[in-house]
């Protein structure tokens, strides 16, 4: 009955301190008794798990790793070239990335730029297994056989033999244990070597576990300070199975009129040589959530790598956690919605959209 999100996991400790720990053994409390307790307590004190929202790496640095739930290692930090343009700016965009350091890079078939990222990543010179390259299935492309079909055009157009992470863009079509067999299968063939979701809620991640079918081992979803609150119940969700949050917009979109509001204001005048856009991205980092800042900019890039060398503290975290607003995609209420990004008549986003997804 609790009004909030309370982790099951959490219930389960309290109940084995009230009912089983030695010197706070409640005599006659039945281990049945003890779980209602500590759910009443859990509810009462509205605990949560995160955040931080994932097991954060020992070192922090661009190419320390998230282990994923799969075992699989991934680079804690990459470059998203969402409306990046094909051709040069995207191809641009992703060698200078790799020449300063970045060793993942975030695509999908939608953004009409994997041949440019595939390029980029063939003429780095840098072994391809010291690369993580991930790409989305986008909604037409829902179903077991026309995901399958989807996946491999993806890998021509990279140029690659295998998809390090492979996310379904959203839950629209209401395919969900389809495609995700798909995705199953796509693994099982050696094309992609992890699976994921993207801009999935609980209840689509749900389905998938009520089907029977394994957990993805990233949900990549908006996820900046004015979202924060909102998005607590898919976050907690997520840690507490063990789904690596991938964050998108985390600068805000770009939008500067965001950049000057009082509470990162404040923050950045705290460190003198960090940025406003470095302080949020500080923020997704130390609240466990996966980075992929998206710039065409070589000085862009580079400055979104200064995240590493300074922390902020609880109170700066609180500061940036309570702002609210309005920004940014929605997918999870609105894309496909005629608010939503615009498509030409092949489904591709038109690229002069307001809306940054």
């Amino acid at each position: 009955g609790c009004a909030h999100y309370t982790p099951p996991s959490f219930v389960l400790t309290v109940a084995a301190d009230l009912a089983l720990a030695p010197g706070l053994a409640m005599p006659g409390v039945s281990l049945r008794r003890a779980l209602a307790l500590a759910l009443a307590l859990a509810c009462h004190r509205g605990t949560a798990l995160g955040p931080p929202y994932s097991q954060l790496p020992a070192s922090s640095s661009p190419t320390a790793t998230f282990q994923l739930r799969d075992g699989r290692q991934m680079p804690m930090f990459g470059l998203g070239v969402y409306v990046s343009k094909p051709g040069a700016e995207t191809y641009d965009a992703v060698k200078w990335a790799l020449e300063l350091g970045y060793r993942m890079v975030d695509t999908a078939m939608i953004y009409g730029n994997e041949r440019s990222v595939g390029e980029a990543v063939r003429d780095s010179g840098i072994p391809r297994e010291e690369l993580w390259v991930s790409t989305k299935l986008w909604d037409a492309d829902h179903g077991f056989e026309q995901a399958i079909a989807a996946c491999e055009k993806s890998l021509q157009e990279l140029g690659v033999s295998y998809i390090d992470l492979y996310l379904i863009h959203s839950p629209n079509t209401g395919k969900l244990v389809e495609t995700w067999d798909a995705l199953l299968e796509l693994r099982r063939r050696g094309l992609v070597k992890s699976i994921g979701v993207s801009n999935y809620d609980v209840k689509h991640i749900k389905a998938l576990s009520d089907h029977g079918r394994e957990l993805p081992v990233v949900n990549q979803i908006e996820m900046h300070p004015l979202v924060y609150q909102e998005r607590r119940p898919v976050l907690e969700y997520c840690l507490e199975n063990n789904i690596l949050v991938q964050a998108y917009g985390s600068i805000f979109f770009g939008q500067t009129q965001w950049l000057e509001d009082p509470a990162v204001t404040s923050v950045t005048a705290a460190h003198p040589s960090k940025t406003p856009a470095q302080v949020l991205l500080r923020w997704g980092l130390q609240m466990g959530f996966h980075l992929i800042p998206k710039s065409t900019k070589r000085h862009r890039l580079e400055e979104n790598m200064g995240i590493f060398d300074f922390e902020l503290s609880a109170q700066e975290l609180g500061t940036l956690s309570s702002m609210k607003g309005a920004l940014g995609a929605r997918l999870l209420e609105s894309l496909g919605d005629p608010g939503g990004p615009r498509q030409d008549e092949r489904g591709r986003v038109v690229r002069d959209t307001p809306r940054a997804w």
